[in-house]
C-alpha cells in the first residue's frame, strides 16, 4: 500500500553526524524582497522573493490549527521536469530537524515547485531565525537567508486567527481543549479505495481537510480547504474519513469527551498493483 498520511507520529530524519566527505553546504541565498504575507480564503501563506529578478520564492504555510506546516519554494524554469516525491530533511540555523518530511516536486510550465509537509510542532516556526536549509533528495539542496521572519510572524498569526473565526473556529473551542482527538488514521484506507478514475487518469496529489470530530469520537463533517487539483481524491478523502474514521476524543481539563476540530493531510500516491 503506497497510500501515506502526513498527520502522523514523525522520526528523526537527518543523521546525528556528518561525514568528513559530506558535501559543502549550498550558500545562503540573501532575499530581494520583503517577507509577505497573504490573506486568502482558504490559507494564510508568508512568501518572500530571493534570486536574480526574483526568481526564486520560498513560502510557509502553516495549518489553520497549527498542527502541521508547508515549506513550498518556487522557481523558475522552461524545463518540464518529471514529478517525484519522498522524504526530505531541514536543518534550521544549521541545527538538523526533528522532525520527519516528506517532498512533493512537479513543473507547472514556467515554474519547477517543491512543496514540503511538516509537523509544525517539531519545528518550532515561532523559534526559526537566522536560516533554513532544505535537502530533498534528487530536488538537491537549498539555502535561504531568513532575516526578519519575527516582525513577519506576528501578521501571519492575525492571519491565522481571521482563519479560524471564518471557519467558525472560535479561540474559546480551542481553549476547551486539554486533548486533542487521535487515531490511526492509515488504518482507514486501503489501495483499493484509489479511485479508478484517478488510477486511470495518473492523478496524484496532497488533500488537506479539516474535520469536526464529536464526543463520540466519529467524524461529523469534513470539508477540504487544501485542494490536490483532483476532485475525485477530494471527495473520496472526505467520503472515507466521514463514515469509517473513528477517533479517541478530544477531551477537556476535566476528562470529559468535547467536541473539537482537526486538521490533517492525506497524500495520494497511485498504488502498485
Amino acid at each position: 500500500m503506497r497510500l501515506k498520511f502526513l498527520a502522523a507520529s514523525f522520526a528523526i530524519l537527518f543523521a546525528p553526524t556528518i561525514a568528513a566527505a559530506a558535501p559543502k553546504p549550498p550558500a545562503l541565498m540573501a532575499p530581494t524582497g520583503p517577507w509577505n504575507v497573504e490573506f486568502a480564503d482558504k490559507m494564510c501563506l508568508l512568501s518572500r522573493p530571493y534570486g536574480k529578478n526574483r526568481s526564486t520564492h520560498l513560502m510557509l504555510k502553516p495549518a489553520m490549527l497549527g498542527d502541521d506546516l508547508e515549506i513550498i519554494v518556487t522557481k523558475a524554469t522552461s524545463a518540464i521536469g518529471e514529478s517525484k516525491s519522498g522524504k526530505a530533511a531541514l536543518a534550521i540555523d544549521g541545527k538538523p530537524s526533528l522532525a520527519e518530511s516528506y517532498f512533493s516536486a512537479y513543473s507547472t510550465g514556467t515554474r519547477r515547485l517543491l512543496r514540503i509537509w511538516i509537523k509544525e510542532d517539531k519545528i518550532a516556526l515561532p523559534d526559526v531565525r537566522g536560516s533554513l536549509h532544505i535537502e530533498a533528495k534528487s530536488e538537491g539542496r537549498h539555502a535561504f537567508a531568513i532575516p526578519g521572519i519575527e516582525q513577519a510572524l506576528p501578521v501571519l498569526s492575525t492571519c491565522l486567527e481571521q482563519l479560524r473565526t471564518a471557519y467558525k473556529i472560535s479561540n474559546t473551542d480551542l481553549a476547551a481543549i486539554a486533548t486533542k482527538p487521535e487515531a490511526h488514521l492509515p488504518s482507514f484506507f486501503s489501495t483499493d479505495d484509489y479511485p479508478r478514475e484517478a488510477v486511470v487518469n495518473s492523478q496524484v496529489g496532497t488533500v488537506g481537510v479539516l474535520i469536526w470530530i464529536e464526543a463520540t469520537g466519529r467524524v461529523s463533517t469534513c470539508e477540504v480547504v487544501e485542494s490536490s487539483a483532483a476532485p475525485i481524491l477530494e471527495r473520496t478523502t472526505c467520503n472515507i474519513l466521514t463514515k469509517r474514521a473513528e477517533f479517541s476524543p478530544a477531551r477537556d481539563a476535566a476528562g470529559k469527551a468535547v467536541r473539537a476540530p482537526k486538521f490533517s493531510r492525506i497524500r495520494w500516491e497511485l498504488p502498485t498493483f
